[in-house]
């Protein structure tokens, strides 16, 4: 696995290091508990303290450096991230933390400090559950029945998880029901009985064959999914061998990796963080420097963090041991995971503490924090859309516009509250769903069809005669690169661009002729977060020049859906509104004016971002004012599409 994350080429199938640690944990955990069942001493409080001793203390101690760590090293909103990161790492929680986090607004790995972390989260839920059930398990049903028991919910697990590498792979790699069948698989091992002689010999050779296949073969996309066999039967095989002898398992170089894995484990990821960050990632002697300070790092902390919580065993991460004894001694790991939650949510709350910088840092970050929109709290979401319209303005005033889309539209909300003009007897509708485009026919974009259902609840009652103006406002060119939108004519030659061109342009032209229709044409991308960038370069310079791109490029990335957008345009009576003039010179899309950024990230507009667009908002309101205009109905398809 350390060759794999520091990225040496022979090792691209490495991340099969976790499943094959997954069979190992189920094989242990089966042991302990049954072994504790056999002999009349297993108590789940014993279980629990003891998988605590082995696991807590060297991740307290990684947590606690990597906060202190930061404290010195990262921006307010890199300090947040890690401080998020942590604290769902001592809850044990960081895997449903990361699969949440996947998709639209997922950071970069240069900011993914603990990302590691999920594989101990999963196992520690394992743990949590297993001697529950197990008990039960070996209470009520025959000895003899006990494996057909697992092997029957290992391959439900297994089910599952080859449904989710088609629908939702992210679910798949990081949550417990689809990997829970890899774990199980050690368990099976523990109640098979062990080989011996030739067949020992020839069950370890073969295992570890398709372990280095595993290793060297298997591709990364869509991971776990049926080839994920290959790894676990490979180390089924090698368990059953039992050859603690052998030269390749039972050396002296391979036990003391043992006996280190766990802190190598822990330390190694961060060190190929610091890498990426620093630009080295792909430089050997870097790598080498990585790779020696994680075994070292790993070494160090396992004689004196793990060693000393374990004084009475010297066995790898997850040992076999007598159960910890009293709950009191629970208070020793319970008040450093209490601490590092206080302190990840003390960092997390203040935003990354900017008061460690000087004042033109702070006032970034300020700049860089929506603000709520009186009414518009649970309009936005990120995950699952609301089920009732968000109004702004009297409740029982008439909505006189309706802003409806993505991110983008949440971000330019503050402009056209501020676009409303005084004395306004009426009231503005807003819905918007981060990573949804929105238009018509959308039916399957994810693996909850939230896209579909968003637009059938909120923007297909639009498509009916009506008088009030609506607004469509998203990241309209990121969804050129997409696929799997359940469009006419997807898959054809014309390939996901073009079908989403095309059902972009049909969606546009049923709204327009329906009623009056505006949409924003796209505001500038940025090649890197601009409010990050901004205070790097002002932390080096007080009087830094303000970020700018080029004009030209803006435009060029968005040539394509522009031109859709000007079609629909010129034969469907849709109506633009183009935020360029107000976010861009003759030469140059401005990133920050006087030191403030426009952006919170690459894409995303300030609050102070959004109100230089109240200009461009105010047309709506003057030109439906005289009453609206109903669009002319057109042809369904973009010229060329």
């Amino acid at each position: 696995m350390l060759g794999f994350h520091f990225g040496v080429a022979p090792f691209a199938g490495g991340f099969v290091g976790v499943d094959i640690f997954f069979v190992i944990s189920g094989y242990l955990m089966t042991g302990i508990v049954l072994g504790r069942l056999e002999r009349g001493t297993f108590t789940i409080g014993g279980f629990y303290l003891d998988r605590a001793r082995r696991i807590v203390p060297a991740l307290a101690v990684l947590l606690a450096a990597m906060l202190v760590l930061g404290a010195f090293i990262l921006l307010p909103d890199e300090y947040a991230l890690l401080a998020r990161q942590a604290g769902s790492s001592a809850l044990f929680v960081s895997n449903i933390h990361h699969w949440r986090e996947t998709g639209y607004f997922d950071p970069g790995l240069d900011q993914k400090w603990l990302l590691h972390s999920w594989t101990l989260s999963l196992e520690w839920q394992f743990y949590l559950l297993y001697p529950l059930l197990l008990p039960l398990v070996v209470r009520f049903v025959p000895a003899a029945r006990i494996r057909l028991v697992l092997a029957a919910a290992a391959f439900l697990s297994f089910a599952v998880m080859i449904a989710l590498s088609r629908i939702a792979p992210a679910a798949g790699f990081y949550l417990l029901p689809p990997r829970g069948w890899e774990l199980l698989a050690g368990g099976l091992v523990y109640l098979t009985p062990a080989l011996a002689g030739r067949n020992a010999r020839l069950a370890q050779v073969a295992g570890l064959a398709l372990i280095a296949g595993s290793l060297l073969l298997t591709g990364e996309e869509r991971w776990p999914n049926g080839w994920a066999l290959a790894p676990v039967a490979g180390t089924m095989l090698v368990i059953l061998a039992a050859r603690t002898g052998s030269r390749i398992t039972g050396n002296p170089f391979a036990a003391r990796i043992g006996l280190d894995s766990y802190s190598i484990y822990l330390w190694h990821w961060p060190i190929v963080v610091a890498l990426r960050r620093s630009g080295h990632s792909g430089e050997w002697p870097w790598i080498a420097g990585g790779i020696a300070a994680a075994l070292l790092l790993g070494h160090l902390s396992w004689r004196f963090v793990e060693r000393r919580a374990n004084p009475r065993t010297a066995a790898p991460h997850i040992a076999v041991g007598r159960s910890a004894g009293s709950w009191r001694s629970g208070a020793a790991y319970l008040v450093p995971t209490l601490a590092l939650l206080l302190a990840s949510l003390a960092v997390w709350r203040t935003h990354g503490l900017p008061q460690r910088f000087p004042e033109a840092i702070q006032a970034t970050v300020r700049d860089s924090l929506p603000k709520p929109v009186a009414g518009a709290e649970a309009c936005y979401s990120t995950a699952r859309f609301p089920r009732a319209a968000c109004r702004i303005g009297p409740a029982q005033a008439p909505v006189r516009a309706t802003l409806l889309g993505d991110s983008h539209a949440d971000a330019q909300l503050v402009g056209l509250i501020e676009a409303i003009p005084a004395p306004f007897h009426g009231a503005v509708a807003f819905n918007a769903l981060a990573g949804c485009p929105p238009m018509l026919e959308v039916s399957a974009l994810d693996r909850r069809n939230r896209c579909g259902a968003f637009g059938a609840r909120f923007l297909a009652p639009f498509a009916k005669p009506r008088q009030a103006p609506l607004i469509l406002a998203a990241s309209w060119a990121a969804y050129e690169r997409k696929s799997a939108f359940g469009l006419a004519g997807e898959g054809s030659a014309n390939g996901a661009a073009g079908s989403y061109h095309a059902g972009l342009f049909r969606s546009f032209c049923t709204l327009a002729a329906a009623g009056p229709t505006y949409a924003v044409l796209p505001t500038p991308y940025f090649p890197y977060p601009v409010t990050r960038e901004l205070q790097r370069r002002l932390i080096a310079d007080a009087k830094a020049p303000d970020l700018a791109i080029p004009r030209a490029a803006h435009e060029a990335r968005n040539r394509a859906v522009v031109t859709v957008l000007r079609q629909a345009e010129r034969r469907c009576g849709l109506r633009l509104l183009d935020p360029t003039p107000h976010l861009c010179g003759a030469g140059a899309c401005w990133g920050s004016i006087a030191h403030r950024p426009l952006y919170r990230d690459q894409h995303h507009l300030t609050d102070g971002g959004a109100r230089l667009l109240a200009p461009m908002f105010r047309h709506v309101f003057e030109r439906e004012a005289g009453g609206p205009a109903i669009g002319a109905r057109a042809s369904n398809a973009p010229d060329g599409a």
